[in-house]
Protein backbone atom coordinates (compact mmCIF):
# COMPACT_ATOMS: atom_id res chain seq x y z
CA UNK A 1 0.00 0.00 0.00
CA UNK A 2 2.64 2.36 0.91
CA UNK A 3 4.34 1.84 -2.31
CA UNK A 4 1.12 2.33 -4.20
CA UNK A 5 1.03 5.48 -2.33
CA UNK A 6 4.65 6.79 -3.74
CA UNK A 7 4.26 5.73 -6.95
CA UNK A 8 1.06 7.78 -7.09
CA UNK A 9 2.93 10.80 -5.64
CA UNK A 10 5.53 10.11 -8.24
CA UNK A 11 2.89 10.26 -10.76
CA UNK A 12 1.52 13.40 -9.62
CA UNK A 13 4.59 15.38 -9.09
CA UNK A 14 5.16 14.69 -12.91
CA UNK A 15 2.09 15.43 -14.52
CA UNK A 16 2.43 18.77 -12.87
CA UNK A 17 6.08 18.79 -14.54
CA UNK A 18 4.70 17.69 -17.89
CA UNK A 19 1.72 20.58 -17.67
CA UNK A 20 4.26 23.46 -16.87
CA UNK A 21 7.01 22.64 -19.61
CA UNK A 22 4.79 21.07 -22.15
CA UNK A 23 4.06 24.31 -23.81
CA UNK A 24 0.62 24.91 -22.67
CA UNK A 25 -0.86 28.18 -21.79
CA UNK A 26 -1.93 28.06 -18.13
CA UNK A 27 -2.56 31.90 -18.26
CA UNK A 28 -5.52 33.55 -18.62
CA UNK A 29 -6.51 35.62 -22.06
CA UNK A 30 -6.15 38.86 -21.89
CA UNK A 31 -10.04 40.92 -22.32
CA UNK A 32 -8.96 44.81 -22.60
CA UNK A 33 -10.50 47.81 -20.69
CA UNK A 34 -12.91 48.17 -23.80
CA UNK A 35 -15.04 45.23 -22.71
CA UNK A 36 -16.22 47.31 -19.77
CA UNK A 37 -16.28 51.05 -20.51
CA UNK A 38 -19.61 52.64 -20.66
CA UNK A 39 -21.21 55.03 -22.37
CA UNK A 40 -23.64 57.66 -20.38
CA UNK A 41 -25.68 60.68 -21.82
CA UNK A 42 -26.02 63.44 -19.76
CA UNK A 43 -29.36 65.81 -19.61
CA UNK A 44 -28.02 68.67 -18.03
CA UNK A 45 -25.04 70.06 -19.22
CA UNK A 46 -23.24 70.32 -15.89
CA UNK A 47 -20.50 72.97 -15.87
CA UNK A 48 -17.15 72.29 -17.12
CA UNK A 49 -14.49 71.91 -13.74
CA UNK A 50 -11.38 73.89 -14.85
CA UNK A 51 -8.35 71.91 -16.12
CA UNK A 52 -4.94 71.68 -15.71
CA UNK A 53 -4.28 71.83 -19.35
CA UNK A 54 -0.06 71.77 -20.74
CA UNK A 55 0.37 74.63 -23.54
CA UNK A 56 0.33 72.72 -26.10
CA UNK A 57 4.38 71.73 -27.21
CA UNK A 58 6.18 73.56 -29.88
CA UNK A 59 7.89 70.85 -31.16
CA UNK A 60 8.22 67.01 -31.61
CA UNK A 61 5.33 65.23 -32.92
CA UNK A 62 2.23 66.48 -31.29
CA UNK A 63 2.89 69.66 -33.40
CA UNK A 64 1.82 67.46 -37.03
CA UNK A 65 -1.35 66.97 -35.52
CA UNK A 66 -4.17 68.82 -37.18
CA UNK A 67 -1.17 69.62 -40.25
CA UNK A 68 -1.72 68.55 -43.89
CA UNK A 69 0.05 64.90 -44.44
CA UNK A 70 2.40 66.85 -47.02
CA UNK A 71 4.08 67.85 -43.75
CA UNK A 72 5.04 64.35 -43.19
CA UNK A 73 6.66 64.15 -46.81
CA UNK A 74 8.72 67.15 -46.02
CA UNK A 75 9.68 66.07 -42.59
CA UNK A 76 9.98 61.86 -43.03
CA UNK A 77 9.61 61.25 -46.88
CA UNK A 78 6.85 58.93 -47.74
CA UNK A 79 5.61 56.04 -45.06
CA UNK A 80 7.34 52.63 -45.39
CA UNK A 81 3.65 51.27 -45.60
CA UNK A 82 -0.23 52.83 -45.63
CA UNK A 83 -2.42 50.87 -43.53
CA UNK A 84 -6.35 50.83 -43.39
CA UNK A 85 -8.27 51.47 -40.45
CA UNK A 86 -11.91 50.44 -39.66
CA UNK A 87 -12.18 53.68 -38.47
CA UNK A 88 -11.84 55.65 -41.85
CA UNK A 89 -9.01 56.60 -41.33
CA UNK A 90 -5.45 55.40 -42.93
CA UNK A 91 -2.39 54.63 -40.94
CA UNK A 92 0.99 56.45 -42.33
CA UNK A 93 3.84 53.69 -40.76
CA UNK A 94 7.56 54.64 -41.07
CA UNK A 95 9.17 51.37 -39.80
CA UNK A 96 12.68 51.27 -41.82
CA UNK A 97 14.32 52.20 -38.26
CA UNK A 98 12.84 50.52 -34.98
CA UNK A 99 14.33 53.19 -33.08
CA UNK A 100 12.66 55.94 -35.12
CA UNK A 101 9.50 53.84 -35.04
CA UNK A 102 6.55 56.13 -35.86
CA UNK A 103 2.42 55.93 -36.88
CA UNK A 104 -0.08 58.83 -38.17
CA UNK A 105 -3.43 58.41 -38.70
CA UNK A 106 -4.39 60.66 -41.61
CA UNK A 107 -8.08 61.34 -42.21
CA UNK A 108 -8.92 63.69 -45.49
CA UNK A 109 -5.27 64.63 -46.21
CA UNK A 110 -4.85 65.88 -42.17
CA UNK A 111 -2.96 64.09 -39.46
CA UNK A 112 -5.01 63.33 -36.26
CA UNK A 113 -2.62 61.18 -34.80
CA UNK A 114 0.91 60.36 -34.18
CA UNK A 115 2.05 57.66 -31.77
CA UNK A 116 5.40 55.89 -31.51
CA UNK A 117 6.77 53.63 -28.95
CA UNK A 118 10.61 54.34 -30.02
CA UNK A 119 13.15 55.57 -27.74
CA UNK A 120 14.96 58.23 -29.92
CA UNK A 121 11.59 60.01 -30.72
CA UNK A 122 10.89 63.78 -29.47
CA UNK A 123 7.62 63.41 -27.49
CA UNK A 124 7.65 67.08 -26.15
CA UNK A 125 6.89 67.63 -23.71
CA UNK A 126 7.62 64.41 -22.21
CA UNK A 127 10.44 61.61 -22.75
CA UNK A 128 10.30 58.34 -23.76
CA UNK A 129 11.23 55.78 -20.56
CA UNK A 130 10.31 58.88 -18.35
CA UNK A 131 9.25 57.55 -15.09
CA UNK A 132 5.71 57.86 -13.61
CA UNK A 133 6.58 59.73 -10.85
CA UNK A 134 8.33 62.54 -13.18
CA UNK A 135 5.28 62.82 -14.96
CA UNK A 136 2.97 63.35 -12.22
CA UNK A 137 4.94 66.04 -10.82
CA UNK A 138 5.76 68.25 -14.04
CA UNK A 139 1.47 67.99 -14.26
CA UNK A 140 -1.38 67.53 -12.84
CA UNK A 141 -3.36 64.48 -13.91
CA UNK A 142 -6.74 64.41 -12.93
CA UNK A 143 -8.86 61.21 -13.75
CA UNK A 144 -11.48 63.24 -15.45
CA UNK A 145 -10.81 65.21 -18.66
CA UNK A 146 -13.18 66.82 -21.41
CA UNK A 147 -12.83 67.20 -24.73
CA UNK A 148 -15.65 69.64 -26.62
CA UNK A 149 -16.73 69.42 -30.36
CA UNK A 150 -18.90 72.74 -31.45
CA UNK A 151 -21.78 72.08 -28.66
CA UNK A 152 -20.91 68.85 -27.16
CA UNK A 153 -19.11 68.31 -24.39
CA UNK A 154 -17.21 64.92 -23.65
CA UNK A 155 -15.84 63.93 -20.59
CA UNK A 156 -13.59 60.58 -19.87
CA UNK A 157 -13.37 58.80 -16.88
CA UNK A 158 -9.96 57.12 -16.02
CA UNK A 159 -9.74 53.99 -13.20
CA UNK A 160 -7.38 53.90 -10.73
CA UNK A 161 -5.64 51.29 -13.33
CA UNK A 162 -5.51 54.07 -16.26
CA UNK A 163 -4.00 56.16 -13.82
CA UNK A 164 -0.73 54.38 -13.29
CA UNK A 165 -1.00 52.55 -16.80
CA UNK A 166 -3.19 54.96 -19.43
CA UNK A 167 -2.84 58.09 -18.88
CA UNK A 168 -5.11 61.13 -20.85
CA UNK A 169 -3.64 64.28 -20.67
CA UNK A 170 -5.30 67.20 -22.18
CA UNK A 171 -2.73 69.75 -23.91
CA UNK A 172 -4.66 73.40 -25.58
CA UNK A 173 -6.45 71.70 -28.00
CA UNK A 174 -5.46 67.86 -28.69
CA UNK A 175 -5.09 65.30 -26.06
CA UNK A 176 -2.27 62.79 -25.20
CA UNK A 177 -2.22 58.85 -24.07
CA UNK A 178 0.75 58.17 -21.86
CA UNK A 179 1.02 54.25 -22.25
CA UNK A 180 2.79 53.24 -18.93
CA UNK A 181 5.36 50.43 -18.55
CA UNK A 182 3.94 48.55 -15.39
CA UNK A 183 7.25 46.74 -14.82
CA UNK A 184 9.29 49.09 -14.74
CA UNK A 185 7.04 52.51 -13.88
CA UNK A 186 8.15 54.06 -17.35
CA UNK A 187 6.40 55.61 -20.30
CA UNK A 188 6.80 53.12 -23.26
CA UNK A 189 4.54 54.64 -25.78
CA UNK A 190 2.35 58.19 -26.30
CA UNK A 191 -0.31 58.63 -29.17
CA UNK A 192 -1.08 61.92 -30.11
CA UNK A 193 -4.69 62.75 -31.37
CA UNK A 194 -7.58 65.17 -32.09
CA UNK A 195 -10.63 65.75 -30.15
CA UNK A 196 -12.65 63.92 -32.86
CA UNK A 197 -10.78 60.99 -32.53
CA UNK A 198 -10.73 60.49 -29.11
CA UNK A 199 -14.53 60.67 -28.97
CA UNK A 200 -14.81 58.31 -31.85
CA UNK A 201 -12.31 55.73 -30.31
CA UNK A 202 -13.68 55.97 -26.53
CA UNK A 203 -11.18 54.30 -24.74
CA UNK A 204 -12.26 55.47 -21.50
CA UNK A 205 -15.57 55.70 -19.99
CA UNK A 206 -17.77 58.04 -21.46
CA UNK A 207 -20.49 60.98 -20.27
CA UNK A 208 -21.80 63.26 -23.15
CA UNK A 209 -23.86 66.48 -23.05
CA UNK A 210 -25.29 66.58 -26.61
CA UNK A 211 -24.86 64.18 -29.57
CA UNK A 212 -23.08 61.04 -29.60
CA UNK A 213 -20.58 60.86 -32.24
CA UNK A 214 -19.93 57.34 -33.71
CA UNK A 215 -17.33 56.05 -36.25
CA UNK A 216 -18.50 55.17 -39.26
CA UNK A 217 -19.65 51.90 -40.97
CA UNK A 218 -16.75 50.35 -42.52
CA UNK A 219 -17.62 48.35 -46.29
CA UNK A 220 -16.40 44.48 -45.45
CA UNK A 221 -13.69 45.21 -48.04
CA UNK A 222 -12.24 48.06 -45.22
CA UNK A 223 -12.79 45.76 -42.46
CA UNK A 224 -10.89 42.98 -44.69
CA UNK A 225 -7.96 45.57 -44.67
CA UNK A 226 -7.69 46.67 -41.41
CA UNK A 227 -7.42 42.80 -40.02
CA UNK A 228 -4.37 42.49 -42.61
CA UNK A 229 -2.74 46.15 -41.29
CA UNK A 230 -3.39 45.21 -36.86
CA UNK A 231 -2.37 41.96 -37.87
CA UNK A 232 1.05 44.14 -39.48
CA UNK A 233 1.37 46.72 -37.12
CA UNK A 234 1.39 44.38 -33.82
CA UNK A 235 4.48 42.41 -35.78
CA UNK A 236 5.96 45.97 -36.01
CA UNK A 237 4.72 47.25 -32.27
CA UNK A 238 6.49 43.61 -30.89
CA UNK A 239 10.03 44.34 -32.76
CA UNK A 240 10.30 47.81 -31.34
CA UNK A 241 9.73 46.80 -27.54
CA UNK A 242 12.42 44.14 -28.19
CA UNK A 243 14.91 46.45 -29.80
CA UNK A 244 13.98 48.85 -26.86
CA UNK A 245 15.52 45.85 -24.31
CA UNK A 246 18.42 45.08 -26.81
CA UNK A 247 17.05 41.82 -27.95
CA UNK A 248 16.89 40.46 -31.10
CA UNK A 249 13.89 41.19 -33.61
CA UNK A 250 11.70 38.02 -34.51
CA UNK A 251 11.25 37.31 -38.75
CA UNK A 252 7.92 36.55 -39.48
CA UNK A 253 6.77 32.98 -40.38
CA UNK A 254 3.81 32.50 -42.85
CA UNK A 255 2.63 29.50 -42.04
CA UNK A 256 2.28 30.60 -38.14
CA UNK A 257 0.74 34.03 -39.22
CA UNK A 258 -2.06 32.00 -41.35
CA UNK A 259 -2.90 29.67 -37.55
CA UNK A 260 -3.27 33.38 -35.61
CA UNK A 261 -5.41 35.10 -38.08
CA UNK A 262 -7.73 31.82 -38.28
CA UNK A 263 -7.48 31.60 -34.69
CA UNK A 264 -8.58 35.33 -34.42
CA UNK A 265 -11.12 34.80 -36.99
CA UNK A 266 -13.04 31.64 -35.44
CA UNK A 267 -12.74 33.59 -31.97
CA UNK A 268 -14.72 36.17 -33.46
CA UNK A 269 -17.12 33.80 -35.55
CA UNK A 270 -17.77 32.06 -32.46
CA UNK A 271 -17.63 34.44 -30.06
CA UNK A 272 -14.73 32.53 -27.69
CA UNK A 273 -11.45 33.72 -25.87
CA UNK A 274 -9.26 30.85 -25.35
CA UNK A 275 -6.27 29.41 -26.57
CA UNK A 276 -8.19 25.92 -26.89
CA UNK A 277 -10.33 25.59 -30.26
CA UNK A 278 -13.25 23.87 -30.21
CA UNK A 279 -12.71 22.99 -34.24
CA UNK A 280 -8.68 22.34 -34.08
CA UNK A 281 -7.69 22.08 -30.36
CA UNK A 282 -4.49 23.22 -28.74
CA UNK A 283 -1.56 25.54 -29.87
CA UNK A 284 0.16 22.19 -30.44
CA UNK A 285 -1.90 20.71 -32.37
CA UNK A 286 -3.56 23.52 -34.74
CA UNK A 287 0.88 24.06 -35.53
CA UNK A 288 0.84 20.36 -35.93
CA UNK A 289 -2.20 20.34 -38.30
CA UNK A 290 0.31 22.75 -40.98
CA UNK A 291 2.79 20.75 -40.64
CA UNK A 292 5.03 23.27 -38.43
CA UNK A 293 8.22 22.27 -36.89
CA UNK A 294 9.51 23.84 -33.64
CA UNK A 295 11.30 23.76 -30.52
CA UNK A 296 8.78 25.54 -28.49
CA UNK A 297 5.86 27.80 -28.93
CA UNK A 298 3.40 29.92 -27.02
CA UNK A 299 0.80 31.89 -28.01
CA UNK A 300 -0.61 35.80 -26.92
CA UNK A 301 -4.23 36.21 -27.27
CA UNK A 302 -6.61 39.09 -26.22
CA UNK A 303 -10.06 40.83 -27.38
CA UNK A 304 -11.68 44.31 -26.34
CA UNK A 305 -8.96 46.74 -27.33
CA UNK A 306 -9.79 49.68 -29.99
CA UNK A 307 -6.71 48.64 -31.90
CA UNK A 308 -3.45 47.29 -32.32
CA UNK A 309 -1.66 50.05 -30.54
CA UNK A 310 -3.62 48.96 -27.25
CA UNK A 311 -3.48 45.26 -27.46
CA UNK A 312 0.14 45.17 -27.89
CA UNK A 313 0.71 47.49 -24.45
CA UNK A 314 -2.03 45.37 -22.61
CA UNK A 315 0.21 42.78 -23.64
CA UNK A 316 3.05 44.18 -22.18
CA UNK A 317 1.54 44.84 -18.98
CA UNK A 318 0.14 41.34 -18.41
CA UNK A 319 3.78 39.66 -16.99
CA UNK A 320 2.63 36.26 -18.41
CA UNK A 321 2.39 37.78 -21.99
CA UNK A 322 4.52 40.11 -21.45
CA UNK A 323 7.28 36.88 -20.84
CA UNK A 324 6.92 35.80 -23.93
CA UNK A 325 7.51 38.95 -26.23
CA UNK A 326 10.63 39.54 -24.56
CA UNK A 327 11.51 35.97 -24.55
CA UNK A 328 15.48 35.66 -26.21
CA UNK A 329 15.00 32.29 -27.18
CA UNK A 330 11.89 32.69 -29.91
CA UNK A 331 13.39 33.31 -33.52
CA UNK A 332 9.80 33.69 -35.28
CA UNK A 333 6.34 34.98 -34.89
CA UNK A 334 2.82 34.90 -36.49
CA UNK A 335 0.87 37.75 -35.93
CA UNK A 336 -3.61 37.42 -36.67
CA UNK A 337 -6.15 39.95 -35.87
CA UNK A 338 -10.05 39.98 -36.56
CA UNK A 339 -12.05 42.68 -35.59
CA UNK A 340 -11.19 43.30 -32.22
CA UNK A 341 -9.44 40.08 -31.78
CA UNK A 342 -5.77 39.71 -31.65
CA UNK A 343 -3.25 36.71 -31.57
CA UNK A 344 0.11 36.45 -31.45
CA UNK A 345 2.40 32.82 -31.76
CA UNK A 346 5.82 32.81 -30.86
CA UNK A 347 8.25 29.93 -32.23
CA UNK A 348 11.90 28.34 -31.64
CA UNK A 349 12.01 26.98 -35.03
CA UNK A 350 13.78 23.71 -34.99
CA UNK A 351 17.39 23.82 -36.58
CA UNK A 352 18.01 21.37 -39.34
CA UNK A 353 21.30 18.75 -39.65
CA UNK A 354 22.38 20.80 -42.70
CA UNK A 355 22.05 23.86 -41.45
CA UNK A 356 24.13 23.58 -38.48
Amino acid sequence: MKTLFRILIVLSFLAIIFFYSSGSNNYEPLEGPNSTSQILPKTINEPETPEDSLPRPEKGLSTLIGKSSDELVKLYSSPARLDQSSYGYEWWIYNQNPSQFMMFAVTNGMVTQAYTNATNSDISPFKMEQSLEDIYSMTLIESEVNATIEDNIYTFTMSEDDMNTRILKKFDNIFAQLYIDSETGTLSGIRFMDSRTLVIHRPYEMSFVGKLLSPPNPTSYLIEESNRSNAIQIFDLLNVFRVNNEIPILAENDAVTLVAMEHSEEMYSQSYLSHESPTKGSLKERLEYEGIEYKKAEENIATSYIDSIEAVHGWLNSRAHRKYMLDEEYTHVGSGTFMNYYTQIFIEEEISEIEE
